[in-house]
């Protein structure tokens, strides 16, 4: 095995030596162009520059990169600033120094979404998205290859898209959904296909083999990986070749064509080595191992796995190739009846795979597609929407004219009426005077009935009144019922208004503080956190260029280093603290558990129940019931000089209930009532906003106990 190793690295030294070769001729050239270049066109050069350098001298190439910002910067070239910083992100990205990479490419993004430069924006996604898959932070890896796939088809980009697709693929791979995973490529090899682009074709045939793999429908994986193989030795692209060389190994370990196998894989990992690609070395080895234990060759296995796992460890875009050695470490020690090693080995392998593969992770990625297939849904609404608006528009205006219209023929009508009603007027006057005669004629026979109705009128009048009296108090009474009903029911709708006057404050409150919250945690983390990150890479990027005067300057230097990483880890911790990822990821249950851990077990010790928390709760009560707990056990920590403090969260069908109980020194309920403190303001308005209800049960010396109860919603 050593020779072998040996051999792999004379590989190396050769390959890189040719490829130094073929470089420094462009690199001469633009090196003596650059004598007598300025502003724009020499941003131009120091980015080539910067690219070129790549594989021949990285140093360099970083040198020329700074260059190149600092110059940019100076004379606002934006479009030459925005190419820099991605060039030197690719530099970094070789270098797998991941953070930096991401550092770069997101200032790249950011000038060029000011440059509505949507092609540049969609290719730094894409950038993006694969850094995150190689670190397997597979759901924000989906986001940005995502927005880059909306962006490549808004410009109508082929072979961006097909390139998208094919990362989505590969992601769907990870995550285990082989059907899906396997459309999306079929789709990327359609248009690549149809471009004719042959590096393009090679990833396809590789990643669709390794999907039959997966099935086990070997025959099909064999055909896509010989097919890559072949066309990758015809354009020379070591990359692939490499990559389709370890995945014919180890299919052809699953065909028992071991010697075969361990051919293909030692050839993968020679050119790996040549690429100093440490994930594609660490997946070579742990498959030569497999080979090795099949081959009973135990004590080779051995080696290669522990050289393949000290590689992973000091990875940062290792981590499913570590869980991949972890399994087969298990199987070896298995092998070898080292039962405890085995089990060992086996419950890292498990808990790596939990981590890395969890139900929470699952549905974030579902969700992302679903969000993803909504947007361009709700695209095609719009513009029928429009459509249809433009139609009510001209339906409105043929409205108004008909409205015109019948304005002016109801103006008609009223003059005619007007004539109408002076007609009339004038027959009344004619009728009235006929009336009068009629009248005078009655008067007399009026006169004679007046008389007989006289004493008529007197009986009656009597009953009249009383009657007139009754009706009256009647009245009165109906009246005043009315008003009293009136006021009581604007009584009510006040104290409706008022209460819902104060749970809209209560809202707004509790909103704008989590929103408060939310922006100083991104503003610490977007902000400080890459400014820090930036500080750190500049700090790396000039350690080779300072002549340091003595050992002690360089161990100050160091500790300088260190203290800005440190600083760094201390903005994500005050970040994750202001708005913990635990609870939009794991939800109520894992976030108090990452909290609690936080807490020294020598101060306070501290036991957690919980019960029906599997399914996640709405995202307003796990945050309000997060805060308040999170308050609860504060005041305990600075007022409560408690040892022990028992919390238990037991949701069942329709409430959740938690307790929170401690046997520190108490207080008196009865002065807390009447002075209402503002932390405990604070958790009853927050309990109030959820409909629910809180108690203090607690006196002096005898701790205390708090018991919330919130309907479930």
């Amino acid at each position: 095995m050593k020779k072998i190793i040996l051999f792999i690295f004379s590989i190396t030294i050769i390959s890189f030596t040719t490829q130094a070769q073929k470089n420094k001729y462009i690199i001469d050239s633009i090196e003596n162009v650059i004598k007598t270049q300025s502003n724009e066109a020499l941003v131009k050069s120091y980015s080539e520059l910067t690219w070129q350098y790549r594989t021949v001298n990285r140093a360099k190439a970083i040198d020329y990169g700074y260059k190149g910002i600092a110059l940019a910067k100076k004379i606002n070239f934006h479009a030459g600033l925005a190419q820099v910083y991605n060039d030197l992100g690719i530099i970094y990205y070789d270098k797998e120094q991941y953070d930096s990479s991401i550092y770069l490419y997101n200032e790249s993004l950011k000038i060029r979404q000011t440059l509505h430069d949507d092609l540049g924006v969609a290719k730094l996604y894409n950038k993006i998205g694969i850094i995150y898959q190689r670190q397997g932070l597979f759901s924000d890896a989906l986001y940005n290859q995502q927005n880059a796939l909306a962006l490549f088809e808004k410009e109508n980009y082929a072979i961006g898209i097909s390139y998208s697709l094919n990362n989505i693929g590969i992601l769907q791979q990870n995550m285990g959904r082989l059907d899906e995973a396997l459309l999306y490529h079929n789709q990327s090899l359609t248009i690549k296909k149809k471009l004719n682009d042959s590096y393009g074709l090679i990833q396809s045939y590789i990643n669709i083999a390794n999907i039959f793999k997966i099935k086990e429908e070997f025959v099909q994986a064999e055909e896509y990986y010989k097919n890559a193989i072949a066309l990758s030795r015809e354009m020379d692209n070591k990359e692939y070749l490499a990559n389709g060389l370890n995945n014919l190994g180890n299919l052809q370990y699953s065909l028992n064509k071991l010697r075969e196998s361990k051919q293909n894989i030692l050839e993968s990992y020679a050119i790996r080595t040549t690429l100093n690609n440490t994930k594609g070395r660490v997946s070579c080895l742990n498959n030569l191992a497999t080979v090795l234990i099949a081959l009973k060759q135990y004590d080779s296995a051995e080696n290669v796995l522990n050289y393949a796992e000290n590689l992973a460890l000091n990875a940062v875009n290792t981590k499913p190739e570590l869980i991949s050695i972890y399994q087969t470490k298990s199987t070896l020690y298995e092998k070898l009846d080292n039962a405890t090693a085995s089990l060992n080995y086996y419950k890292k392998y498990a808990a790596y795979k939990d981590s890395l593969y969890n139900n929470d992770m699952s549905s974030k990625f579902s969700e992302l597609e679903i969000k993803y297939n909504t947007a361009q849904k709700e695209k095609l609404i719009q513009q029928q929407q429009a459509s249809i608006n433009k139609n009510l528009y001209d339906i409105s205006k043929q409205k108004l004219l008909l409205s015109q219209n019948e304005l002016e023929i109801a103006a008609n009508d009223l003059a005619i009426k007007k004539q109408d009603e002076l007609i009339l007027k004038q027959r009344l006057d004619s009728t009235k005077r006929e009336n009068q005669i009629i009248v005078l004629n009655r008067e007399k026979k009026i006169d004679q009935l007046k008389l007989n109705n006289e004493k008529l009128i007197n009986n009656r009048k009597n009953i009249l009144l009383i009657v007139i009296g009754v009706i009256a108090l009647l009245t009165i009474w109906l009246i005043y019922s009315l008003y009293r009903r009136y006021r009581l029911h604007k009584e009510k709708q006040l104290q409706e208004a008022i209460l819902k006057q104060e749970q809209l404050a209560a809202t707004a409150i509790i909103k704008a503080e989590e929103n408060e919250r939310k922006r100083i945690a991104e503003d610490l983390h977007d902000g400080v956190g890459q400014l820090m990150s930036a500080v750190k890479m500049n700090l790396s990027a000039i350690e080779n260029d300072i002549p340091f005067s003595s050992e002690e300057q360089k161990n100050a230097y160091k500790k300088v280093l260190n203290m800005v990483d440190e600083s760094c880890k201390e903005v994500r911790s005050v970040s994750h603290s202001m708005m913990p990822n635990a609870l939009l990821k794991t939800g109520l249950e894992g976030a108090l558990k990452e909290f609690l851990h936080q807490i020294n077990s020598q101060v306070l010790k501290v036991n957690l129940y919980t019960e029906g928390l599997q399914n996640k709760l709405a995202s307003n009560t796990e945050t309000i019931l997060y805060r308040v707990i999170q308050e609860c056990i504060n005041n305990v920590l600075k007022h409560a000089q408690a040892n022990n403090l028992d919390i238990s969260v037991i949701k069942d069908n329709h409430e959740i209930a938690v307790t929170i109980e401690d046997d520190g020194k108490g207080f008196s309920t009865n002065t807390a009532n009447n002075s209402e403190g503002i932390g405990l303001k604070n958790i009853k308005t927050r309990i109030e906003y959820l409909k629910g209800m809180v108690e203090w049960n607690s006196a002096p010396g005898k701790g205390t106990l708090v018991a919330i109860h919130v309907p479930v919603t």
